[in-house]
């Protein structure tokens, strides 16, 4: 999921076809990028008896050689809408065109989970928990053609347990970390435990540089390029029989012990099997590493004390997968939309704050989205990025910039921009008319200052612009349509049908360029002053729809009412207590092991709750 070849830029073109690696220096500053997706092409289906399965991403790795884009995952299909075409695990697009590349079609019988592409453009190497490519038995880690998708001679192997879950390339050096008991090459067979290095280019493995890992997997890896360091991230507890809190890890890159004269990683919770992370980069002096529970830190890389704490709250959105593009990190999650971005220069906790701890201070607050982008050179983040995109659940698990001004995104993806996407998303470095391509920043969220039987009315803060804002447009989230269009900061939309409304506000300069959306704000129109008595009708189909050690996925059907439902209330049926309360048809509720039964009901605004559903019994 990480790449070093650290590039940004610069037109809007995009996907994949030369077999000639580009190797380029970062742009001093990333454009903006639009909101506008330039993919049709994407995957589709789910293939089971994967290391995965209770993770129901489709794309779980991106990279880039030439003028092509690998997309790795557990896919089953490549698919524009009207056509599929069978080609599981692994395929190839056009950069340009998005077009798939049939040529390329390498069979595997299992996920990829990682990508890395050779410096000079003359290896894929792929990385999962396949155990054969082309019919040949292989473990999970080979070097690919990358024209032809033929397997490369080149001999580096992993074994065991089997399973790679990520790739780092510095130098000469390939780093590979997973769930594995041994590696082998030319330089002979050792045991491994979830961590090897290789020279990318003979393939033989440094039998000096083993750490012991254990405790769980390694899900993360990022090798220094200024320091004598390699960073770990994953769901350990011991490295080299020492205790690692938070399955984070600094090692020395020369001999492969723990680095010394650093600050132990804080976690941010006390259910200790939650403690745990899913990636990490180093640039710019700074570590950026991200999991549960909902958070990306910022550590300074001298002493890896913390400089920046992001969180989404107030209860979804691990972070997934972290990339470095150009002057700016990305970071994809599943945080979803009605989420909170919170930042601080401190840990904020989730759940219980144990005795003699507080909760740091907020420093920001800004809409969230299921990707967010940070500032690579000081860890802020840059609140102008809000994407609208959308995930029905597991949300964005891959990350790529290119070479041509676009970033690719992948995982589970519905839609970006009002365009239905097939979980591969290719976004690229923003327009707009005449000489003025800077959209404006984006503006607060609207409040709501009065509601009459049929009208709202807002109030929001400002936006700025390089040249000026001409105005802000009030925009309801379920269609897309425009409810208000004024040139100040407030104002009133009227004429509304009795219902809920999810809306929010974007800004427009004199060129047409648009902010990204501010976050959302829930108006109730009762059409009656609030007389209302009537209770929504009862959801159904109360489901379990994942489930791991300490949470559960719940999902149902909607509810209707005569006014409009505002929200959904799961309660534990042992006492009657909420467990959740959430305004759309499903959620995750963190718990302690044990046995529960739960059931929902929808609420509207005026308070009245409908009939429960049926009722879910499951053991943690």
């Amino acid at each position: 999921m990480q790449t070093r070849r650290r590039q940004w830029l610069a037109v809007l073109s995009c996907v994949l076809m030369c077999v000639t690696a580009v190797v380029a220096s970062p742009a001093p500053v990333s454009a903006e990028l639009t909101d506008q997706p330039t993919t049709s092409w994407g995957v589709s289906g789910l293939a089971t008896g994967t290391f995965a399965d209770t993770i129901r991403s489709e794309v779980w790795a991106i990279e880039q050689i030439g003028n092509r884009v690998y997309v790795g995952g557990r896919f089953t299909d490549v698919t524009n809408g009207n056509q599929s075409i069978g080609q599981p695990f692994i395929a190839a697009f056009n950069a340009t065109s998005g077009v798939y590349i049939s040529s390329f079609a390498p069979q595997l019988d299992n996920a990829v989970f990682a990508l890395e592409a050779a410096p000079d453009g003359s290896k894929l190497f792929v990385a999962g928990s396949f155990e054969t490519v082309n019919g040949v038995s292989t473990g999970g880690l080979v070097a690919l053609d990358p024209t032809t998708g033929d397997l490369d001679s080149w001999p580096g192997r992993i074994g065991g347990y089997n399973l790679v879950r990520n790739l780092d390339l510095v130098g000469n050096d390939l780093y590979v970390v997973g769930s594995f008991q041994a590696v082998s090459s030319p330089a002979g067979n050792n045991t491994a435990w979830g961590a090897a290095r290789f020279n990318w280019q003979t393939g033989n493995h440094d039998t000096a540089w083993r750490p012991v890992v254990s405790g769980g997997s390694v899900w993360g890896i990022a090798a220094s390029e200024v320091n004598d360091r390699v960073y770990l991230a994953g769901a350990f507890t011991q490295v080299n029989g020492e205790s690692r809190p938070g399955g984070f890890a600094a090692l020395n890159a020369s001999n492969d012990d723990l680095a010394s004269g650093v600050l132990p990683f804080q976690v941010n919770t006390q259910n200790v099997s939650r403690q745990y992370l899913y990636d990490v980069v180093a640039v710019n002096g700074l570590v950026f590493t991200g999991g549960s529970e909902h958070f990306v830190q910022v550590l300074n890389e001298s002493d890896l004390s913390l400089v920046k704490f992001h969180i989404s709250e107030p209860n979804r959105g691990d972070y997934q997968d972290i990339e470095v593009v150009g002057d700016r990190v990305y970071a994809g999650c599943h945080c979803r939309l009605d989420q909170t971005l919170n930042s601080s220069d401190g840990i904020r906790w989730f759940g219980p704050i144990p005795d003699g701890e507080t909760n740091a201070p907020i420093t920001g607050t800004s809409a969230n989205s299921w990707v967010m982008a940070l500032d690579a050179n000081t860890g802020q983040h840059v609140e102008t990025f809000v994407p609208d995109v959308n995930s029905s659940g597991p949300g964005i698990w891959a990350i790529h910039g290119g070479d041509d001004g676009c970033v690719w995104f992948g995982g589970n993806i519905t839609r970006w921009g009002g365009t239905t996407q097939r979980n591969v998303s290719r976004i690229c470095e923003g327009g707009g008319n005449g000489g003025d391509t800077e959209r404006p920043s984006t503006p607060g969220r609207p409040q709501i200052q009065n509601v009459g039987p049929d009208s709202v009315e807002l109030a929001w803060n400002p936006s700025t612009d390089n040249v000026g804002v001409a105005g802000y447009r009030i925009y309801n989230n379920a269609n897309g349509t425009v409810l208000l269009d004024v040139n100040g900061t407030s104002g009133t939309i009227t004429g509304l049908a009795p219902g809920t409304y999810e809306i929010y506000t974007r800004a427009y300069d004199a060129a047409g360029n648009e902010s990204y959306r501010s976050g959302f704000t829930n108006v109730v129109i009762t059409g009656n002053n609030g007389t209302d008595t009537e209770r929504p009708s009862t959801p159904t189909g109360l489901v379990l729809a994942d489930a791991d050690a300490v949470s559960v996925d719940l999902s149902w059907n909607p509810s209707t009412d005569n006014v409009g439902v505002a929200g959904y209330r799961i309660f534990n049926n042992a006492d009657g207590s909420v467990v959740a309360d959430v305004n759309n048809t499903q959620a995750t509720v963190n718990l302690p092991p044990g046995t529960y039964t739960f059931f929902v009901k929808a609420y509207d605004a005026a308070g009245n709750l409908s009939w429960r559903t049926n009722l879910v019994t499951f053991t943690l």
